[in-house]
């Protein structure tokens, strides 16, 4: 009997391409379309695979064959981790692959919010008006700014390095903090959180979606940002109190913010903060290069083929639940 692995949600026709090229020619690989083929193939799978919308204890219940857990990406907080391990199925994530990507895009949010690129280019190709004055007096440099990055994993230093090159002054916060000499290699200082959204010009988010960083930015700290300040978000949505920061646009006590994520996902233009005019929303595709795709789904599959046919875990170090892995060790 082949090994079945099935990949839970849709995914672009480059990484379905992938998917075949990476995975082991004796393994069958099944995408799903919608829940009707999950339900048809989730009690045979040998692997489950998720790239958005993760893994519920429903599906892991169904999933009788299942042995392994893989996230194209690193965020595995829609994973239902407990109900995982109390299997001993490992879950393994991709991290830091698609760094490079979310840093860049993150760098385009602070630069396209700043200018107003988008509010620029709507205004010339549906409405036929050329905002060359109005905008003028709304619109910031993003060199020599004061940059506040919550979270320092491999996306946060990838951003720090970026904005180098604008001669930014950067400072971050992370529960892990860097020695005083790697701080001075980086050219980096570190701050409180309050510190950060006090003083800074732009505040950017990296950090995972827990318990304790829900609702990470609320009505409190957006109220003690600069009026000047713009807010960009590249990590996940819950992060950030969507109500409170609509009310912060809309009255003017920020000057814009550039989202990539939402607190539940996909959006619409129904959405509260897709009406307003400072702000720039995207599609969740911070880390959606080919470039990070590639990476991404070479490293997956390397993790999914040692586990199918050697019995062991192809990187160890990006298992999430180390515990549920045993003698794989």
């Amino acid at each position: 009997m082949k090994h079945k692995v099935l990949m839970m949600d849709r995914v672009s026709p480059k990484m379905e391409m992938l998917s075949r090229e990476y995975v082991n020619e004796q393994t069958e690989i099944i995408f799903c379309k919608n829940d009707r083929d999950r339900e048809e193939h989730i009690a045979t799978a040998d692997v489950l695979v998720t790239f958005t919308n993760g893994i519920s204890k429903d599906w892991i219940e169904k999933a009788e064959r299942c042995r392994f857990i893989q996230k194209l990406g690193a965020g595995v907080n829609n994973i239902d981790i407990k109900e995982a391990s109390k299997r001993g199925i490992p879950v393994a994530n991709t991290v830091g692959l698609n760094a490079t990507s979310v840093a860049e895009h993150t760098v385009m949010l602070m630069l396209a919010t700043y200018k107003h690129l988008v509010q620029a280019h709507t205004a010339i190709a549906k409405e036929s008006r050329w905002l060359k004055t109005e905008l003028r007096d709304r619109s910031y440099e993003l060199s020599y700014k004061k940059i506040g990055l919550i979270g320092f994993g491999n996306i946060g230093k990838k951003v720090s390095q970026l904005l180098s090159g604008f001669q930014c002054d950067v400072s971050y916060f992370d529960i892990l903090r860097l020695t005083e000499k790697e701080e001075e290699e980086l050219g980096i200082s570190y701050k409180t959180v309050d510190e950060l959204v006090t003083s800074c010009d732009v505040i950017s988010l990296h950090v995972p979606l827990t318990e304790k960083t829900r609702h990470l930015i609320d009505e409190k700290k957006l109220a003690m940002m600069k009026p000047e300040a713009i807010l960009v978000n590249t990590c996940r949505g819950g992060i950030v109190d969507e109500h409170a920061l609509y009310q912060a646009l809309k009255s003017g006590r920020l000057t814009g913010a550039g989202l990539d994520v939402f607190e539940n996902e996909p959006i619409d233009q129904s959405h509260l903060l897709t009406g307003l005019p400072n702000v720039i929303v995207t599609p969740h595709i911070g880390g959606g290069t080919n470039e990070a795709m590639e990476a991404v789904a070479s490293e997956a599959y390397y993790n999914i083929n040692a586990f199918l046919y050697e019995g062991a875990l192809g990187d160890v170090k990006n298992v999430v639940n180390r515990e549920a892995v045993g003698s794989l060790r």
